[in-house]
C-alpha cells in the first residue's frame, strides 16, 4: 500500500498535519508531546476504523484537539482515500480493508497475543484454514483410508489431540481383537506375516478335494445300485400288497356268489306272486272302469266279440262300472308296486351274485398262475444286497465327513488368517491416522507451513540489519539471539523484534506498508541500521510506505535517499527539505 498523503486536523495533539511522501519511507519526527503519535494515531483509525484512545464512537469528540469543536483525518492511496470525521466518527472508505493491516500499523501487536492467537494468525497469514476438509485433504495425501478419516474426522474440531486419541483408541481395540482371534500377544512384526497353525494330518486342501471327490463318486455310484434295488423291493411289494388284495377280493366275491342259487329262488319267488297278483288288478281296473279284464278281440270265424284274460278265452259279456271295485283299486294298485319292485331288488342280487361267480372264476385262475413264494425268495436275496450296499455306503460315509471336517479345518485356518490380517490392517490404519493427526504429523505440517516462510524472513532480516536474529517457536514463544524469550528481553530490542516481525508480516501479506512508533528507543548505530534497513526495503521494492515516528530535539541531519522527513512544530507538520 503506498500512501500518497496524509491530512489531519484538530486531532488530539494535531492542529494540522499535511503530510506528502515523496520517498518510499518518512520519518516523521519532533520533540515529546509534538503530536508525533497522533500523527500516527490518525493513520490507524482512518485505515483501520478503530481506535486506542477511547472505545466508543460516542466519546470521539474527546479526541478533538484541545478548544476545537470539529477534526478530521483523510489517508489517500493514489486515487482511493479513507477518511473520518470528528465528533460523529463517520467512516468514508474507499481503500480496501485488509484484517492483516493493524499489525503492520501496530508493530507491537503480534507479541502482544497470547500462544493460540498467534498460532490462528500465522495459520491465517500463510492461508491454512483448518477446517475439516482441509485436514481430510492431507489425510488422503498421507494414503489414511477414506472409512477411517471419517470416522474421527468431526473430532478435529474439538482439537487434534482429541483426534488423534480417537484414533489410538481404535487401533488398541483392533490389537485387543486380534489377541482374541489368535490367542498370541500382539506384535507388529509377527502380526504382519502371521498364520494360523496347520491342521493335523498334513493334508493339503488340493489334496482333500480330489479325496472328497472320489468319495463322493464311490458314494453316488452304490447310492444308484442301492436305488436300483430298492426299485425291484417297491416292486415285490406291490406284487405282494396286489396279491393279499385279490386274495381279500376272492373272499369277497366266494361269500357272495355262494348266494346265487338262493337269490335265484328268491328271484323265481317273487315272479311268481307277481303273475299270480296281475290279473287281479286287471281284473278289478276294469270292474272299476266298466270294462271287460283281459283283452277284447273278434273271433275269425263267426265275428263275436271275445275276451283274453289269464290264458284263457271266453266271450265278452257287457259290464257296468263297478264303485267297490274302484274303492279297492289303489290299494291293489301299492300292493302290485311293492311286487314289482320286489322282482327288481331280487333281481339285481341275483345278477350281482352271478357277476361274482364270474369275476371269482378269474381271479382264482389268476391266483393259481402267481408264485408268490418265488417272490419272497428274489426279495430275500435284494435285501442282503442291499443291506450290503447301504453298509458300505454309511463306511465311505464316515471316510467323506472326515475329509468334510478336515476341509472345513483348513478353511477355518485360512479364514482365522484372513481374519487376523485384517485386523492387523486396521491396527496399522488407525495408527497411521493417529501419527498423522499427532504432534509430529499434520499440525506440525500445518505449524511449519505457517512458521517457516516468516522465519525465514526473520532470518534474512537479521542479515539485512545485522541485528540479532528473531524467531517464532513451535509453542509460538517470539525468542532472540540464543534463545531469549521476548519477555526476557530489554526494551530496545523488544522495539526491533517487533519491527522485524512487522515487516515479515507485511512483506508476507504483500501489503508493503509498515508504520514503526517510538524508533527513538533506538540510539547510536542501532538507529543508523534501522534508516539503512529501511533504505534497503525501498531499493529492493519491498515496501511501499513506511511511517517511522520518532522523539528529537532537532530535526535530523543527513538521511538515506529513500527517506523523508517531517518535523512535527507547534503541532503543526510540514516538510522539512522544503522548508530548508
Amino acid at each position: 500500500m503506498k500512501i500518497t498523503a496524509i491530512h489531519a486536523r484538530n486531532f488530539l495533539g494535531i492542529r494540522a498535519a499535511d503530510i506528502i511522501p515523496t520517498t518510499p519511507v518518512s520519518l516523521i519526527c519532533g520533540p515529546n508531546g509534538a503530536g508525533k503519535s497522533s500523527v500516527q494515531e490518525a493513520v490507524r483509525m482512518a485505515l483501520t476504523g478503530e481506535s486506542v484512545r477511547v472505545g466508543l464512537k460516542k466519546e470521539y469528540g474527546r479526541l478533538l484537539h484541545d478548544g476545537t469543536e470539529s477534526g478530521s483525518i483523510v489517508v489517500s492511496a493514489g486515487p482511493q482515500a479513507n477518511s473520518i470525521a470528528l465528533p460523529s466518527g463517520k467512516l468514508t472508505a474507499g481503500l480496501q480493508a485488509d484484517p492483516r493491516l493493524p499489525y503492520v500499523l501496530d508493530a507491537q501487536r503480534f507479541a502482544s497475543l497470547d500462544g493460540k492467537e498467534r498460532r490462528s494468525f500465522l495459520f491465517d497469514l500463510m492461508g491454512l484454514k483448518l477446517g475439516t476438509d482441509l485436514v481430510r485433504e492431507r489425510l488422503l495425501a498421507r494414503g489414511c483410508l477414506p472409512k477411517k478419516i471419517e470416522a474421527v474426522l468431526p473430532l478435529v474440531r474439538a482439537g487434534f489431540d482429541a483426534a488423534a486419541k480417537e484414533a489410538q483408541t481404535k487401533a488398541t481395540t483392533a490389537k485387543g481383537a486380534w489377541r482374541a482371534l489368535t490367542g498370541e500377544n500382539y506384535g507388529a512384526v509377527k502380526a504382519a506375516d502371521w498364520n494360523a497353525p496347520a491342521p493335523e494330518g498334513g493334508m493339503v486342501s488340493e489334496d482333500l478335494n480330489a479325496t472328497i471327490a472320489e468319495l463322493e463318486a464311490e458314494i453316488a455310484e452304490a447310492s444308484g445300485e442301492a436305488g436300483d434295488l430298492q426299485r425291484q423291493l417297491g416292486e415285490i411289494d406291490a406284487a405282494a400288497r396286489q396279491r393279499a388284495h385279490r386274495d381279500t377280493k376272492i373272499r369277497e366275491l366266494a361269500d357272495k356268489a355262494a348266494g346265487l342259487a338262493k337269490a335265484q329262488e328268491s328271484v323265481d319267488r317273487a315272479q311268481a306272486e307277481l303273475d299270480a297278483f296281475v290279473p287281479k288288478v286287471e281284473a278289478l281296473r276294469a270292474a272299476a272302469g266298466g270294462k271287460q279284464a283281459g283283452v277284447s278281440c273278434t273271433c275269425p270265424e263267426c265275428g263275436a266279440l271275445l275276451q283274453y284274460l289269464a290264458g284263457q278265452l271266453a266271450l265278452r259279456e257287457p259290464t257296468q262300472a263297478d264303485p267297490e271295485a274302484a274303492g279297492r283299486l289303489p290299494e291293489y294298485e301299492r300292493s302290485l308296486k311293492v311286487l314289482e319292485n320286489a322282482l327288481k331288488s331280487r333281481t339285481a342280487e341275483r345278477d350281482d351274485a352271478k357277476a361274482a361267480a364270474s369275476q371269482l372264476e378269474l381271479l382264482r385262475k389268476d391266483s393259481a398262475a402267481d408264485d408268490g413264494d418265488a417272490d419272497n425268495q428274489v426279495r430275500s436275496k435284494v435285501e442282503a444286497q442291499l443291506k450290503t450296499l447301504q453298509d458300505a455306503i454309511a463306511g465311505v460315509s464316515k471316510e467323506l465327513a472326515t475329509a468334510r471336517d478336515a476341509q472345513r479345518t483348513i478353511a477355518q485356518t485360512g479364514e482365522l488368517t484372513t481374519k487376523a490380517a485384517q485386523h492387523h490392517a486396521d491396527v496399522v490404519a488407525w495408527e497411521a491416522l493417529a501419527e498423522a493427526l499427532g504432534p509430529s504429523g499434520i499440525p506440525a505440517e500445518l505449524l511449519a507451513e505457517a512458521l517457516d516462510p516468516i522465519n525465514d524472513r526473520l532470518a534474512a532480516t537479521a542479515n539485512m540489519t545485522e541485528w540479532f536474529r528473531v524467531g517464532i517457536e513451535a509453542d509460538m514463544t517470539v525468542t532472540a539471539g540464543t534463545g531469549r524469550t521476548y519477555a526476557l528481553l530489554s526494551e530496545s530490542e523488544q522495539w526491533r523484534a517487533d519491527a522485524m516481525i512487522a515487516e515479515a508480516i507485511t512483506h508476507l501479506t504483500g501489503l508493503r506498508l509498515l508504520v514503526l512508533d517510538r524508533a527513538d528507543v533506538l540510539i547510536g548505530a542501532e538507529r543508523d541500521r534501522l534508516f539503512w534497513w529501511l533504505d534497503d526495503l525501498a531499493v529492493d521494492g519491498a515496501i511501499d510506505t513506511a511511517l517511522v515516528f520518532m522523539s528529537l530535539k532537532a530535526p535530523p541531519g543527513t538521511l538515506p535517499e529513500a527517506i523523508t522527513s517531517f518535523w512535527i512544530e507547534d503541532h503543526e507538520v510540514g516538510t522539512v527539505r522544503e522548508a530548508a
